[in-house]
């Protein structure tokens, strides 16, 4: 039976052929302590530009490693863009609308504070771990763009992409946004309690699409993996 390769997004360039080093240290305890692995076991390595290598341990010590590259090859890259505009939500849900959103394909997720979102902010160091784990276990090999927390007005006013929110009040519905075949496209995803009407009509002034999330209320983590199954899956 054909054994996955385990797979690593590693914080240095992996280079097309040769040998290279591997000096951090999260990775390396990863491999000698968690996962018992040794010289001459092979794994896939990936630096987030959209390669990725099958490389083999050559030597594997406390504080370094060096890997040789077996095959290099073009690895599993998004079709489109889409940018997910998420409402800061309970940690738990907001930690899991990273992780899927990862697996599904976004390519940058924007944390943003709405008048009904989570007062406290997101923890980047615990965040950016999750993406780059979920990476791993997805097969992609670009991890999405973290970018600071920003108010949802200011994020609208300096946005330069196509945007869709979602929303119950919403008068289109999930076919409009699988009909439109834009390359790039941010999703706005609002926090428990939804959207206030003062933000509704910043979207209308700004000629925001809104799609009707359907005849449930959804919860906020839900809603963000609809949308970006409907915007990403082909």
């Amino acid at each position: 039976m054909h054994m996955r390769l385990h797979r690593f997004f590693i914080p240095t360039p992996v280079p097309s052929s040769g040998d290279f080093t591997v000096t951090d240290e999260n990775l390396l305890n990863q491999w000698r302590k968690v996962l018992r692995m040794d010289v001459g076991d092979t794994l896939v390595a990936f630096d987030g530009r959209g390669e990725e290598a099958v490389c083999t341990i050559d030597q594997l010590e406390k504080k370094s490693a060096m890997l040789s590259v077996v095959e290099y090859r073009k690895g599993i890259v998004p079709t489109r863009e889409i940018i997910l505009f998420m409402a800061l939500i309970k940690r738990d849900n907001f930690e899991l609308v990273l992780q899927k959103a990862t697996e599904l394909g976004v390519s940058r997720i924007v944390p943003i504070q709405t008048a009904r979102s989570e007062k406290k902010g997101m923890n980047r160091e615990r965040s950016e771990k999750i993406l780059r784990e979920a990476t791993e276990q997805s097969g992609r090999t670009t991890v999405p763009v973290l970018d600071d927390e920003v108010r949802l007005f200011d994020a609208v006013k300096k946005n330069h992409v196509p945007l869709i929110a979602f929303d119950p009040r919403g008068t289109l519905s999930a076919r409009d946004i699988q009909d439109r075949t834009l390359e790039k496209l941010g999703i706005i995803i609002g926090p428990e309690g939804g959207f206030t009407e003062e933000e509704i009509l910043v979207f209308s002034e700004h000629n925001i699409s809104i799609v009707c999330t359907g005849k449930t209320i959804l919860r906020a983590e839900t809603a963000a993996v609809v949308a970006l199954t409907l915007a990403l899956v082909e």
